[in-house]
């Protein structure tokens, strides 16, 4: 296991020697961006880095500033005071409240039920207090909270210094950008690694999906990679 950008570029430059670096074929900030790209893809098909925050609640409150870090929300749970958590609120869309109560704004309950994305994952803020990065409404709100809170699951996109195992960086990452790398010359070898990494990514998910899936994943070969 090695940071993800480091690794894998030490990977690539074993299968192109002499061609990543200042004045040559593909720069190095070319490819560490490729490299970040195709670790956020693979982050988000595999549930590579999954993770949790706690938001604590506020009295007559509905909506809630999500940190940017999440790239998927996966589930979001009630945590009342200091104990353990209390279940799951269920997703919903603005339309489905608005169909459960008109005066769903101004609604209050002894715990929240639903929860609802005013936006994708991920958005930060533009400035403090802007309210213009992910946010999250729960209904139905509470009055008054004692210390309560809901818990916000899901997938985070991690840096380029996030420990990778090394099948990762090979089955996946090193062919996502040998297709970038080949996209122009040779559009057909471009395709062949894209599958590659598509493949990598399935035997990828069956390491990190849920031990209950039924699905299952076979060997891979990987060309050599």
């Amino acid at each position: 296991m090695s940071a993800v950008v480091a690794g894998t570029k030490a990977r690539l430059e074993k299968l192109l020697p002499g061609r990543i670096g200042d004045n040559k074929t593909f720069s190095t900030s070319y490819v560490e961006s490729l490299i970040l790209a195709g670790f956020y893809d693979v982050c988000e098909r595999c549930n590579l880095l999954p993770s949790s925050e706690d938001v604590t609640l506020a009295n007559d409150t509905l909506i809630y500033d999500l940190t940017e870090k999440f790239i998927e929300i996966t589930s979001v749970e009630w945590v009342p005071g200091d104990t353990t958590r209390q279940g799951h609120l269920k997703a919903v869309t603005l339309s489905d409240l608005d169909k459960m109560s008109r005066k769903w704004r101004d609604d209050r309950g002894t715990r929240p039920e639903y929860y609802c994305l005013l936006s994708a994952p991920g958005i930060p803020e533009t400035s403090t207090d802007a309210g213009d990065g992910s946010r999250i409404v729960i209904w139905r709100p509470l009055s008054t909270v004692d210390d309560d809170k809901i818990r916000v699951n899901g997938i985070i996109s991690g840096t380029a210094a996030t420990p990778v195992p090394d099948d990762v960086q090979r089955l996946c990452l090193v062919p996502y950008v040998l297709s970038h790398l080949k996209a122009v010359q040779n559009p057909q070898a471009a395709s062949g690694y894209m599958a590659i990494f598509e493949q990598g990514c399935e035997t990828v998910r069956g390491r990190f999906s849920h031990r209950y899936d039924e699905e299952t994943h076979g060997p891979f070969t990987g060309i050599g990679l």
